[in-house]
Order: structure tokens, then C-alpha cells, then sequence
């Protein structure tokens, strides 16, 4: 098998569903981020994922085609030979319209034929509390996630493809959501994920992977004066419970918004049976950090110009470095050429702290030889 090209999702995951490893998920939103997490994974011989999510596509200007291209370009460069997979992160569908569904099916429908080898179908969005039963309740986001799910089959199928050569995540529990009684998160539930699961098995899908609310925050996470904490913010025992629940039906647990979690609490996330593991705000952060000096500023400028007056007006106390922090996402869309033709200084920069990350999550993980493991596995 060649190895410099992505292989299936469902490989990778069943490969390392036991062995207390959680496979690395990273969002690549600025693409010099590719080699350094590559470098990192083939010098410790370990396997992994490439991801872009629905809206990662949209504000980085990345559509499927392209990342999949970079990645695979980067793969061969470097000879990489080590078991990654491409995989279309959140396919989000935020209303049960045909609108929102379409728009789904267009991603979809590019992520295959660009290549991807594995998907995430987030309809979590969808929910009714004030239905009766659990069942009731998740109705909208099983019927999306269904009807999504037989489109990826199908549209595999015309590729030559079996379930066997793709991975499926689908998600339960809308992050953020809020409890109207205590006002604090709600956490997908037992009960909801296991519900879940069954009814996607009435309907013959078979995920590989779950996605829950379990109190997990995305991206970054600010103090008061603006600067990055870190927090585990994550409910392990919660995770724990759903984990072992969803097992003796195959799925296993993908945990997203890891950048921000110490490094040395990564075990606990392991124990709680988690084998994906998302992180994506962290590579941005280093481009950022190792960029040019005069380019990141025109970029904060530009994020303060589009987006203080709003932030200000609904939250005041609200500090410049973090109205930058959670937005200058949505500026490597206007400044990405000028991002592309940095000069290879600053590009050696980008990939030798990305480099560096990618070895401290690698072994925090506990991904170190997972490659090897995969290989014998397929």
C-alpha cells in the first residue's frame, strides 16, 4: 500500500481502537502548517488525519480540492510513507431546510472527488426539548445524518468504494448548548448517545466514530486582559460514561477542541476511551506566531476594522488581543496570497514550531509507532 497517499478513515480507527491511542486530527487552516505536522508524524512513526471542516473551507478560501492536493503534494516531498487520512471535518447543518441540506450535499459530493477518505456529519444543531422521549427529541438530526450518510455510500460506491474504504464520524449534543434551568452547558447524555447510535442502525449506519458535547470549548481561551489560559474544560467521567456505553455498539468517541488542554492531561482524555482527537486553533496560532511581523499586523488590523465595533457593542469588556484571537481566523481568506508567498525564512519558522507541537501532541497522545500498527493492520 502506498502510504504517501491517504488511506481509509475506518482503517485507522479500527486499527487503534483498543491500543490507548488517540490519533491526531489536525485542521490546517494556513497550509504551511502541512510539513511540520508531517515531519513530526514520520519521525515518530505516527498515523493520522488531515481535516477541514464546512467552515474552515469557507473563511480560509480551501475548498476540498485544494487541501486535499497540498496535503498529497506535501506527502510525497517529504516521503512521508506513514498512514494518514483526509477527512471532511463537521458537515455541519445548522437547520433542517432543504437550503442547508443542499449545501451540505455539495461539500460532500467535492470532499469525494477530491479524494477524501473519511467524513463528519454534524447535524447536531438539530434537536426539539420539547419532545417526549430521547428519540423524539434527536429526530431532525437523525434524519439528516441518515440521509447524508447514504449519500457518502453512494457517491463512494461510483468511485469503486465499499464501507471499508472510509471513515464516518457523526455528532450528538450541540456545543453550547445551554440548560434554561441552571444556565450551565449541557452535556450529551448517556441516554442521547446511545439512542443515537441505535437509530442509525435501524437505518443501516454504521458510524465509526461519535462526536459529543462534553463540555469541550473550540479554539482558543481567554483571561481578562486577553492572553491564552489553559483549561481542561473537558468532562472525562462524562466521556467515560458515553465511551463505554457506545462501544458494544463499535463507535468510539472523537473528541474535538483540544488546543488549550494541558499537554499533561492528555492521559485522562485516553482513559476515557477517546481515539480521534481534533485540534486545529494550535497550528494557527503558530503561523501566526512565525509569520511575518508586518503581515500578522495588517491582519489584526484588518479583524479589528471588520469586527471590534460589533464585539464592543454586545460585549464591552471584551480585551483587542482577544477580539483578534477569536476572529483573525476570518482574515487568512482576504490575505491568503500574501500568506502563500512568504519568504522561506519565515516558512522555515512556520514549519519547525509546527514541527515541535506536533511531537509534544504526538507523544502526549501516545501515538508514537501507531503507523507501524496501522500497516499491520491493513
Amino acid at each position: 500500500m502506498d502510504y504517501n497517499n491517504p488511506i481509509s478513515g475506518k482503517l485507522i480507527f479500527d486499527a487503534l481502537k483498543d491500543k490507548n491511542v488517540i490519533v491526531m486530527a489536525a485542521n490546517i487552516r494556513i497550509q504551511h502548517g502541512f510539513r511540520g505536522v508531517m515531519e513530526a508524524a514520520k519521525e515518530l512513526d505516527a498515523a493520522l488525519l488531515f481535516e477541514i471542516a464546512k467552515s474552515e473551507v469557507g473563511y480560509t478560501d480551501q475548498q476540498p480540492e485544494e487541501f486535499a492536493r497540498v496535503c498529497r503534494e506535501v506527502a510525497h516531498e517529504i516521503d512521508f510513507n506513514t498512514p494518514y487520512c483526509i477527512h471532511g471535518d463537521h458537515t455541519t447543518v445548522s437547520e433542517n431546510t432543504p437550503e442547508a441540506i443542499a449545501s451540505a450535499e455539495d461539500l460532500l459530493r467535492k470532499e469525494v472527488e477530491a479524494g477524501f477518505t473519511s467524513f463528519a456529519i454534524d447535524a447536531s444543531h438539530n434537536f426539539n426539548l420539547d419532545a417526549e422521549t430521547t428519540r423524539e427529541q434527536l429526530a431532525d438530526n437523525i434524519e439528516i445524518t441518515v440521509r447524508l450518510a447514504k449519500l457518502i455510500e453512494k457517491l463512494m460506491a461510483g468511485k469503486g468504494k465499499t464501507r471499508k474504504d472510509y471513515g464516518l464520524e457523526v455528532e450528538v449534543g450541540e456545543i453550547g448548548r445551554i440548560d434554561p434551568e441552571t444556565g450551565k452547558q449541557e452535556l450529551t447524555t448517556v441516554d442521547e448517545a446511545v439512542t443515537f447510535i441505535k437509530a442509525l442502525h435501524e437505518e443501516g449506519i454504521y458510524p465509526d466514530l461519535l462526536a459529543t458535547n462534553n463540555g469541550t470549548i473550540h479554539g482558543n481561551v481567554y483571561d481578562a486582559e486577553g492572553n491564552v489560559i489553559p483549561l481542561l474544560g473537558i468532562d472525562d467521567a462524562r466521556t467515560r460514561d458515553v465511551a463505554n456505553a457506545i462501544a458494544p455498539l463499535g463507535v468510539k468517541i472523537a473528541q474535538h477542541g483540544i488546543t488549550g488542554t494541558p499537554l499533561e492531561l492528555m492521559h485522562r482524555l485516553i482513559d476515557a476511551g477517546i481515539v480521534k482527537g481534533n485540534v486545529g486553533t494550535n497550528w494557527q496560532n503558530i503561523a501566526l506566531e512565525n509569520m511575518p511581523a508586518d503581515l500578522v499586523k495588517k491582519m489584526e488590523d484588518w479583524t479589528m476594522e471588520k469586527y471590534a465595533a460589533a464585539v464592543k457593542a454586545k460585549t464591552p469588556e471584551m480585551s483587542d488581543k482577544e477580539i483578534i484571537g477569536k476572529n483573525i481566523k476570518n482574515a487568512i481568506k482576504p490575505f491568503k496570497q500574501e500568506i502563500a508567498n512568504i519568504d522561506e525564512e519565515h516558512k522555515q519558522k512556520v514549519y519547525a514550531a509546527s514541527k515541535k507541537s506536533a511531537l509534544e501532541f504526538i507523544e502526549a497522545f501516545n501515538g508514537k509507532g501507531s503507523g507501524k500498527v496501522v500497516k499491520s493492520f491493513c
